[in-house]
């Protein structure tokens, strides 16, 4: 077991800045105290669907006009942030999900280390954990607020029990 400090898991996770810009239809700047980390999977199994193209996608006009966005994105390589934490986003359905929870994307993307990329985001959901002050019970599938398949891969099989255990 390896004791480090804070800053130094936060480098140990690849974190990358690309927030939405401010002003931006997906970005509408309400507050929120999150009481909860809420996981996806992207559902987006095209090749280079990875954590950057993701950041662009919620840069871009489609995401703004559909009003959608998240957190963090995590892949096998990087965490890309998109949104700050007590910000709301639009990720998990209309109601409570998104005003009481951060949501992080994991991708899913052809050529991913499927493996690593759920570790790094374990990394990232403990970390998280931390810094707000939360339990482990905090963290919920996107299925939790809406019944969505979602995270798809990691509802499969011993994939929830297996990250909650890493997280």
């Amino acid at each position: 077991r390896v004791v480090m400090t804070r800053d130094e898991a936060w480098q140990t996770i690849g974190l990358e800045q690309m927030m939405i810009p401010r002003g931006a239809g997906n970005r509408p700047g309400t507050v929120i105290t999150p009481k909860f980390v809420t996981i996806h999977n992207t559902d987006n199994a095209a090749a280079g669907a990875d954590a950057r193209a993701h950041g662009r996608y919620l840069a871009g006009a489609d995401a703004r006009a559909r009003k959608v966005s998240w957190h963090f994105t995590v892949d096998d390589q990087r965490v890309c942030q998109h949104l700050g934490t007590g910000e709301l986003g639009w990720h998990a359905g209309s109601g409570p999900g998104n005003r009481q929870s951060v949501g992080i994307e994991i991708c899913m993307n052809a050529g991913i280390d499927q493996a690593a990329a759920n570790r790094r985001a374990a990394h990232l959901t403990a970390l998280l954990l931390h810094d707000l002050d939360l339990p482990l019970s905090a963290v919920v599938q996107h299925h939790h607020w809406t019944g969505k398949d979602c995270p798809r891969l990691l509802r499969q099989g011993n994939g929830w029990p297996t990250f909650i255990a890493a997280v």
